[in-house]
């Protein structure tokens, strides 16, 4: 009995181990199955079966895409062009806080393991698997991080997560092994997403901060490696709160792994969150509407170069260097002048039109409006008739507008109300250019580039009386006497279809010299001018003096019927200033290369004698007289600006612009206001003139300049002075009630007008103005 139970134990023992050696096997024998397995499911993803793992040569010729950058004379950065806003910088370029900052918070093992590590990713498995915690994190190194960022994966499926983790892990270990751990950070620091379309850590310094790198703090360090975690969740600008939680998260790891002290840390995380934020985007910052002309001419002269060098640099990759001719200090001060006049005028034009709108008498200028816009172009290509058009028009919702007073602003607004509000907004182009060297020192070329992309420098418009200076400069090469008298009268032109000019203050009566005329911007006196001197001739010299826009040969070009852009007009002032010399205005130095190799640089622009010194001098004088006794005497009155400088001011028809071109030997500034319909206009010329639109322009950014340190020595410069004789003749009375009869003798010729030659014959020779044939009779004289 016992012997059989002794029997029966041991087969169940036997049995026992047997079973136990059966599964132990087959444990064994899964694990290596399993690891077989596994094995070649990373063979497999090594070899690229789910896509190709980046090799040694694809690892060492890593390049991030870099944001061009685009500098003012004076070093400040003023924009940039990009597909992914990145300025990458060297390592020591980049500050110990954000360093530290990010090691504590992203990888405290960084400069122990080979890219992957092993303890980080147990305990990630470990609480995710089996604690169930989902705050865990996912165990990435920063190298993992890079590789990731580097190559973002392809896939969204789940299932696919051990391949992309497998592939990371690859990667990351080739990284260490191509780069030191310093290279590593720097590449990570470079090419991560900081939100807002900004990456790389020198992006996001620049933007949220205002600052570098290399002077990063430990609260804004904290702040932007806090970002890396969500940059939209943790966006400073939109979500301060979250921001300031996740930054003393990120100070507390500092302490927790001793970068800094507790009391350090009990510190920093009393600061409050202090973001300078500066928005470098496409439309915004100084100059948006000069940087937009540069990027198109940047294009053109880099592929240029691409084509003449077998290179491909791409101005929104490659990390290039453009500067550029303006002045940022003075591009600010013109800004600041041109926001503070444009909401003043804006709102004088809303009042002065009180419950009247400008479409009230032309209805078609709205209805056109309304129907050249993109909300009724989209609606009709939807297939909807003009009733339910206008009745979706009609209809009020919340929108972001802009206003002249407030910027950007939100409202409940109905698309017709939105194309109403746009017509009635008054626009400024304002450019300033040193006359010696061309360099194009401001440009504004409207409100706000963001809403207004027309950029007014550029627009042709109707140039009003700061013509006549191209008229009386015309007028003297031709043989005019400064001290000859004009007499103010009212008189009808039968060759001319019986046109009558008028003065814009309806004023007739006594006689003035040229240099009165000028100043007082005598219509009458104007067009006696043009037509003694000929308007052919004067037609050429105004080309001579830079102005290339078709000028019609009517009579009433010298009261600025011609349409000329702003960047034109500016050129005759360029020569007067500089002493009779042309020279063509430029804004673009050079373009370089990350390393300084040279794609483009500037030449010497081109230098031409179009009128004699003296000449050019007399000009000056002449218009000098407009600022202290003339049309631009508000420059002293308002301003204060008793120092010498000349100008002319300019209304056109209508008062659909106002004008004026003012300068002193250093820097001559265009300024013109006007809506972008010419039918939107002031119904009054004491509004709607010159000196009220554009002139408060020039006086306030004069103010600015002349009390910075830069250009107070502005207000010790003085203009040549004129030759003895003709100065003499500048000096007599600029307006007599009536001339004696030696001046009515004299006057007489000088008021005949010549006739002009209204046949197109081509071969017949043209006749010469007045005042050249009488130059021609002394110039017989002097050859006997």
């Amino acid at each position: 009995m016992n012997k059989k139970k002794t029997t029966t134990r041991k087969k169940a023992t036997k049995k026992k181990q047997s079973i136990f050696a059966r599964v132990f096997k087959t444990i064994l024998l899964s694990a290596l199955l399993g690891a077989i397995l596994v094995g070649l499911f990373v063979c497999c993803v090594y070899y690229g079966m789910w896509g190709k793992i980046p090799d040694y040569r694809d690892l060492r010729e890593i390049r991030n895409n870099e944001a061009s950058s685009l500098y003012s004379e004076d070093g400040e950065l003023l924009g940039k062009y990009y597909v992914e806003n990145r300025t990458n910088v060297m390592f020591g370029s980049i500050s110990r806080n954000a360093i530290n900052a990010l090691i504590a918070t992203e990888d405290v093992r960084f400069y122990e393991h080979h890219g992957f590590d092993k303890v980080s990713m147990l305990r990630v498995l470990f609480k995710t698997l089996l604690l169930g915690d989902k705050s865990s994190g996912g165990g990435s190194t920063i190298s993992q991080q890079l590789a990731k960022n580097l190559y973002p994966r392809q896939y969204n499926n789940r299932f696919m997560i051990p391949v992309i983790k497998i592939k990371e892990i690859i990667t990351a270990h080739r990284l260490e092994k191509l780069y030191t751990k310093d290279e590593i950070l720097t590449l990570y620091l470079n090419t991560v997403s900081f939100g807002e379309g900004t990456f790389g850590i020198e992006s996001a310094a620049q933007k949220y901060f205002s600052t570098t790198a290399t002077r990063l703090s430990v609260p804004e360090a904290a702040t932007l490696i806090g970002l890396l975690k969500g940059p939209s969740y943790y966006n400073p600008r939109v979500h301060p709160d979250r921001t300031l939680q996740r930054r003393n998260t990120v100070i507390a790891q500092m302490v927790k792994y001793d970068y800094l002290t507790e009391e350090e840390g009990e510190e920093l995380k009393k600061e409050k969150l202090r973001l300078r934020f500066k928005p470098l985007n496409h439309y915004s910052g100084l100059a948006p509407y000069l940087r937009e002309q540069i990027r198109q001419d940047a294009v053109k002269l880099i592929a240029e170069f691409n084509e003449a060098n077998s290179t491909n640099y791409d101005l929104y990759k490659d990390g290039l260097k453009l500067v550029t001719t303006i002045d940022a200090e003075m591009q600010r001060y013109a800004e600041k002048a041109m926001q503070q006049h444009m909401k003043s005028l804006q709102h004088a034009f809303y009042t002065h039109l009180g419950k009247q709108e400008p479409w009230d008498k032309e209805k078609n200028l709205l209805d056109n409006a309304i129907r050249e816009s993109e909300v009724y172009k989209n609606l009709k290509r939807q297939g909807l008739g003009e009733k339910a058009i206008l009745a979706a028009m009609n209809e009020k919702k919340p929108m972001t507008i802009y206003s002249t007073y407030q910027g950007e602003t939100e409202m409940q607004m109905s698309s017709i109300d939105s194309i109403k509000h746009y017509l009635k907004i008054l626009q400024p182009g304002m450019i300033a250019v040193e006359p010696q060297s061309g360099k194009i020192k401001v440009w504004i070329g409207g409100l706000d580039f963001k809403y207004f992309q027309y950029d007014q420098v550029l627009a042709p418009r109707q140039v009003g009386s700061v013509f006549k200076p191209v008229v009386y400069s015309a007028a003297i090469e031709h043989g005019a006497r400064v001290d000859a008298y004009y007499n103010n009268e009212q008189k009808s032109y039968p060759e001319y279809d019986n046109w009558t000019p008028r003065n814009s203050n309806n004023q007739y009566g006594g006689y003035y010299t040229l240099k009165g005329a000028l100043s007082q911007s005598i219509n009458t006196i104007a067009v006696q001018v043009l037509l003694q001197t000929g308007i052919d001739a004067t037609i050429e010299h105004a080309h001579r003096l830079g102005i290339q826009s078709d000028l019609p040969a009517v009579p009433s070009i010298a009261l600025g019927a011609a349409n000329i852009p702003l960047r034109e007009m500016i050129l005759p002032y360029l020569c007067y200033a500089n002493n009779g010399v042309s020279t063509t205005p430029y804004y673009l130095l050079s373009i370089k290369d990350r390393d300084g190799r040279i794609l483009y640089e500037s030449e010497p622009p081109r230098r031409e004698r179009v009128i004699p010194a003296e000449q050019a001098h007399t000009m000056s004088s002449m218009l000098s007289a407009v600022i202290q006794e003339g049309t631009g005497k508000r420059l002293i009155n308002n301003y204060g600006l008793n120092i010498p400088l000349a100008g002319k001011t300019g209304t056109t028809q209508n008062q659909a612009d106002g004008w004026f071109i003012g300068y002193n030997p250093r820097i001559v500034v265009g300024v013109r206001v006007g809506a972008n319909n010419s039918r939107v206009h002031f119904n009054s010329t004491a509004l709607g003139q010159g000196a009220n639109m554009a002139l408060p322009i020039f006086g306030l950014f004069m103010q600015e300049c002349l009390q910075s340190n830069t250009y107070a020595y502005w207000s010790g410069l003085s203009f040549p002075v004129p030759p003895t004789d003709t100065q003499k003749e500048l000096e007599v009375p600029t307006f007599k009630d009536n001339i004696n009869l030696l001046e009515r003798l004299t006057n007489q010729k000088l008021e005949k007008v010549k006739k002009q030659d209204t046949e197109k014959d081509t071969d017949t020779p043209k006749k010469k103005g007045f005042f050249r044939k009488i130059g021609d009779l002394f110039k017989k004289k002097d050859k006997k």
